[in-house]
């Protein structure tokens, strides 16, 4: 929790795809290793950084606040801890929602689930230029329609 604290946005932020493809662990994961109510009290500085930083004139009070750690860590425990912290700079920089002087936990869940459509759309063009890559491998070692029939007409001569 010391090492990966919200200043460390900026530094994971520059490099997104080793956020979503990386091998940080998951908030799930935090509670299995450290016990439950880790992913929780890890996303608690994550939350109030957020909240510092966007100017919010009444910070959560302590209800507020760990309903939504629990929500953020039940319902997307399978994001890594980079990708949350990556969320996090995104909303931050006004890539998402945002707050309008007051706190409101809703804006961060949408806006999480905003976050998930670009994590989505990063999943599919990885895939994409993995298809892509595997193609022209498969193309490097393919025939041709001419190549197969010669290969054809000399396989039925050698028989």
């Amino acid at each position: 929790m010391v090492a990966v604290n919200p200043d460390r946005q900026l530094q994971i932020s520059e490099h997104p795809e080793v956020c979503y493809f990386g091998q940080s662990p998951t908030l799930t994961s935090l509670n299995v290793v450290y016990g439950h109510g880790a992913a929780e009290a890890w996303l608690l500085p994550e939350v109030q950084d957020a909240c510092l930083f966007m100017g919010v004139k009444e910070m959560p009070d302590n209800y507020q606040a760990a309903k939504l750690v629990k929500i953020i860590a039940q319902q997307f425990g399978y994001l890594k801890v980079d990708e949350v912290q990556l969320f996090f700079f995104y909303f931050c920089s006004a890539r998402y929602r945002h707050f309008y002087n007051t706190f409101d936990p809703s804006i961060i869940i949408l806006s999480l689930r905003d976050f998930l459509r670009d994590r989505n759309r990063a999943y599919e063009e990885r895939e994409q230029r993995e298809r892509e890559r595997e193609r022209e491998e498969w193309k490097k070692n393919a025939m041709t329609h001419e190549q197969y029939l010669a290969w054809l007409e000399t396989h039925h001569k050698q028989e």
